[in-house]
């Protein structure tokens, strides 16, 4: 019924996760996570994250909703039929993997256009390696809506060589060079400035969320 794509660990490639649905009861699926191992594969983690919900799952974000500089998963359930509702779940990242950076960018086009469309590249070097990573301004996958900042693992490296903005619709390019990690940047589209936003975690633990692993 639903997809999205998240990076759980801050490793630069992305995971996936999945909200099956069917009325029927005898079809019962859990919903799944996929983890990527260095872009290759894929290994199910969903028994080990403890985000196999038994519901039918149906819009999926991503998204570090508690800013602690990781993604959480957030999935609307139930609601396949009248009558059909079920609490949605919102899974808090317990972040095990801290040694990883990160870096997330909030992109404000010219006149507060629409940037829907405009592609990312992050090039750096990572344990003597050069590495890009790429995403896009956009909302998600299917049945679900991530925010548009984009929040974009590093792995282990240290320093970003460069940031590339290809802005939508005019496909003007931006470029910063030798940014450090571990930052909220605003962009302003031909503006050359970045500008730190400072971040305020937020407990939600005692609204009663699950958390996984």
């Amino acid at each position: 019924m639903s997809a999205n794509f998240g990076d759980i660990d801050n490793d630069g490639f992305l995971d996936y996760y999945l909200g099956t649905g069917n009325p029927e009861l005898e079809s019962i699926v859990p919903n799944k996570m996929f983890k990527n191992i260095n872009g290759n594969r894929f290994v199910d983690v969903t028994a080990a994250a403890r985000v196999g919900h038994l519901q039918k799952g149906h819009g999926i974000a991503f998204a570090d909703v508690d800013n602690d500089k990781d993604q959480d998963i957030y999935i609307e359930m139930g609601g396949a039929y009248k009558g059909d509702a079920f609490h949605n779940s919102l899974y808090l990242n317990p972040g095990q993997n801290k040694k990883n950076n990160w870096i997330t960018l909030d992109l404000i086009g010219k006149d507060h256009k629409n940037v829907i469309g405009t592609s990312i590249r992050i090039n750096f070097r990572e344990s003597g390696k050069q590495r890009s990573v790429f995403r896009d301004v956009n909302s998600g996958g299917s049945f679900g809506a991530s925010p548009l900042r984009k929040e974009i693992g590093i792995g282990q490296a240290t320093l970003i060589d460069e940031i590339e903005i290809r802005w939508h619709p005019g496909n003007e390019t931006q470029v910063f060079r030798n940014v450090q990690p571990n930052q909220f940047l605003r962009i302003n589209e031909g503006n050359d400035r970045l500008e730190t936003v400072p971040l305020r975690m937020v407990n939600l633990e005692t609204f009663g969320s699950h958390r996984h692993h």
